[in-house]
């Protein structure tokens, strides 16, 4: 871990909230940062499902997951819970923010591999990352962050 990243204030993960990417379309304005402001949070998961058709397949229903975190250091520590909230029948996609890496080098955007191919993934990921106005946020929580330390 770089300085940098080790310079943030990272707390021990306690908790981390669910919300469906269609409340924060209908109730925030498309803005996940009115959501996290609303509810005093820094660590959620941002779900949604969509029925698609796959080549070479029939549809398939797809759930959908995009972890913003600022407290969490591996996706593997979010992942198995996001999967967890998914039905046997649905395709699982998940994906993870680490917000507090916004501005250093490590900060990426982790998406799982999927047997779905990169295109499809991307997109449904894309969805949630446009629908949501992810870059605002993520931008939100890494400067309340830095406010934090300083």
């Amino acid at each position: 871990m770089s300085l940098l990243s080790k310079s943030k204030n990272i707390n021990a993960p306690e908790s981390i909230d669910i919300v469906n990417l269609s409340d924060i379309r209908n109730d925030f304005g498309g803005s996940l940062r009115r959501y996290l402001e609303d509810h005093e949070i820094t660590d959620t998961i941002i779900l949604f499902s969509a029925d698609i058709n796959v080549k070479n397949q029939d549809k398939a229903n797809f759930f959908v997951s995009m972890a913003i975190t600022t407290n969490f250091l591996l996706p593997e520590m979010i992942e198995p819970f996001t999967r967890s909230l998914a039905n046997e029948n649905q395709k699982f996609v998940f994906s993870w923010v680490p917000a507090h890496l916004f501005g250093t080098e490590e900060f990426s955007i982790f998406i799982e591999y999927s047997e779905f191919g990169e295109f499809l993934v991307n997109g449904l990921v894309g969805e949630i990352i446009r629908e949501a106005n992810v870059e605002d946020a993520v931008a939100y929580l890494s400067d309340k962050i830095a406010s934090q330390v300083s």
